[in-house]
């Protein structure tokens, strides 16, 4: 070939590249290599028991998975007596639209169209049958040990092990997608950063500001994507958040200026000696985080954090998913851990937030716990805007001293039964020592 076909045939690739689609949801795909290269990162992306599609199939460490996946696929076939040809068919007629949901490197390795209808099917119906009936407090229903059931339910939430919903929502047998997304999130109340139910749904109260998340589509496009959509939206005040969230950004845009100097990120322990404390926000949903500052006390919420051996996997999980290339978001969790990692400098930070009931600690020592976040935040990108009025007002409120004084002062005499008593107690010395010094100085005929 010639040196001027050569040429032709670069420029012919570069005009095909300005074609490329814009994906319109991410496909299935591999952790960014920046992210998995990092040092003792790597274990946290890879399943330890069974694999879930295409990447990490037939990975010899796996080899029991692929037993207990037929076994599942068996098992909810016959629960739901469902017809496995007719099931199976499902899939392969509808192979081709599948593939287009995952990544050309993930799929290039299974030309034969049958074999990857295969795995999708026996895939999709066991993850239907961990989804149904992986309980926890139930091995004995997906017959392995409850220690098994603990992997798997680690594997399943791993970016690469993920099944499109696509594919579960043709296996499932039922046209409503209503039912399965319900199977779903039945399946995640169990993880520890499920929100819950709020503790109070009266919004926000005056003074508090909190960062708001933008609404997205109600169809997940995978089980991660489900748990990332539990932990940051709410379903139940979704119209008052954008209306609380346009009324936080005019407010924002109009004292910007007037408000907002030059913040610095500050820890727990430099916020306490400010007279700022910590208390529990009304859920556990990531957005809601709050800071108020009246005459007399000051209060950053947060939301309750357990923390165990599951934490590091699922938050790196989930700052992979947003840092696909093709998927379009507003790196939500990622800010939240860097937020966090903004407070936590030292064991003693995270001592303070166990002690305000903010962080409950069952991985090991407060040490553990801050390298921990220090670890997980790092080569993050965050929303630099999504903390800006919170970071804002704790510097308007650290730069304000009488606030600081007043607060500092109530924080330490009035925060609790016994400081209230040993100021009093302090009071009536100093009057009686007064007393005291009077009548000497001035005794009576």
């Amino acid at each position: 070939m010639t040196e001027k076909s050569h040429l032709s045939l670069r420029f012919a690739q570069l005009e095909k590249a300005k074609q490329i689609p814009q994906n319109p949801v991410p496909k299935i795909q591999r952790v960014l290599h920046h992210l998995r290269d990092r040092k003792h990162f790597a274990k946290h992306y890879s399943p330890r028991l069974v694999s879930i599609g295409p990447i990490h199939h037939g990975a010899e460490n796996l080899k029991l998975g692929e037993k207990y996946k037929l076994m599942w696929a068996a098992m909810y076939l016959g629960r739901t007596k469902q017809d496995e040809q007719t099931l199976y068919q499902k899939v392969a007629t509808n192979i081709k639209q599948l593939k287009k949901l995952f990544a050309e490197d993930v799929i290039v390795h299974y030309p034969d169209d049958e074999i990857l209808s295969w795995m999708l099917f026996v895939d999709g119906c066991s993850l239907l049958q961990i989804l149904e009936k992986g309980k926890l407090n139930k091995p004995e229903e997906m017959n392995v040990k409850v220690d098994q059931l603990v992997l798997v339910w680690q594997d399943v939430l791993l970016l690469e092990n993920q099944l499109p919903y696509q594919v579960l929502k043709l296996l499932s047998g039922h046209d409503n997608g209503a039912m399965l997304i319900d199977s779903m999130n039945e399946f995640l109340k169990c993880h520890h950063l499920w929100p819950g139910e709020n503790r109070s749904k009266e919004g926000t109260q005056q003074g508090e500001h909190r960062v708001e998340i933008s609404q997205e589509s109600s169809t997940p496009i995978h089980l991660l994507d489900q748990l990332r959509r539990t932990i940051l939206i709410d379903p139940y005040n979704s119209l008052q958040d954008q209306k609380d969230k346009d009324k936080m950004n005019n407010k924002s845009q109009k004292n910007t200026n007037e408000n907002f100097k030059m913040t610095t990120h500050r820890n727990i322990q430099e916020l306490k000696a400010t007279g700022i404390r910590l208390k529990i926000s009304h859920s556990r949903r990531l957005k809601d985080i709050y800071f108020s500052s009246g005459y007399l006390v000051a209060e950053l919420k947060l939301p309750e954090i357990i923390v165990d051996d599951s934490t590091a996997p699922t938050f790196l999980n989930l700052i992979a998913y947003e840092m696909c290339p093709d998927f379009e978001n507003n790196y939500e969790v990622c800010s939240f851990v860097a937020f966090m990692d903004s407070l936590i400098d030292h064991p003693d930070d995270v001592k303070e937030l166990r002690s305000s009931g903010v962080l409950h600690n069952s991985l090991g020592s407060d040490e553990e716990v801050a390298t921990l976040f220090n670890t997980i935040s790092a080569d993050l990108v965050p929303d630099t805007e999504r903390y800006e009025r919170v970071r804002s007002d704790i510097e308007k409120h650290y730069r304000t001293k009488w606030k600081t004084w007043i607060a500092l002062g109530y924080h330490t005499y009035f925060s609790n039964p016994w400081a209230i008593i040993a100021f009093h107690a302090a009071v009536v010395a100093l009057v009686l020592t007064f007393i005291q010094t009077w009548f000497a100085i001035n005794p009576s005929d």
